[in-house]
Parts: C-alpha cells; structure tokens; sequence
C-alpha cells in the first residue's frame, strides 16, 4: 500500500490594492474649459498607472487626485468666465 501524499493547503498570493481612477475625464474637462491646466492635469493623469504598477500606492493616489482637482478648477474657472462673459453681454 502506498501513503498518501502529505499536501499543504494553497494560499493564493496577495491580491494587489485597486488601482485608482486616473480622472483623464477631468483631464479632458480642463482642456475644454480652461487648457492652460490641461497640461498639468493630462500629466498627472498619465501618471496613476505606472506608480501604482511600481508600487507607489500613494504617489497614483495623490496623482489621480491632483488631476481631478485641476480638472474641477478648470471646469469652475470656464463656467464663471462664461457666467461673466453672458452677464456683461447682456447688461
């Protein structure tokens, strides 16, 4: 009779974390709106996949979400100059 093959039971690697939204979006947002922040913006945006595959968790974070801060600014500045530009138009 032969014995049965000790096994060790299988733990799967650890899962790596999410990654990040990179908000190209709002990239796009600020190219529309206002594009001198559209650069900025792409730029960071551009940079959330490869920190996070480097393993710079925090850096994709603070990335991803500095283009979407720049991109909400750029949407702010172009709906208040188009707010201003149609109120003194129409004044």
């Amino acid at each position: 009779m032969t014995q049965p093959e000790l096994t060790t039971p299988h733990t799967p690697p650890p899962s790596p974390p999410p990654l990040p939204p990179s908000n190209v979006g709002w990239a796009v947002a600020a190219a529309v709106f206002f594009w001198p922040l559209a650069f900025a913006a792409f730029g960071n945006a551009l940079k959330v996949f490869p920190r996070w595959y480097g393993g710079d968790l925090d850096g994709a974070r603070a990335a991803s979400k500095r283009a979407r801060t720049l991109g909400i600014i750029a949407l702010s500045i172009g709906v208040l100059s188009t707010a201003w530009c149609l109120s003194s138009a129409f004044t």
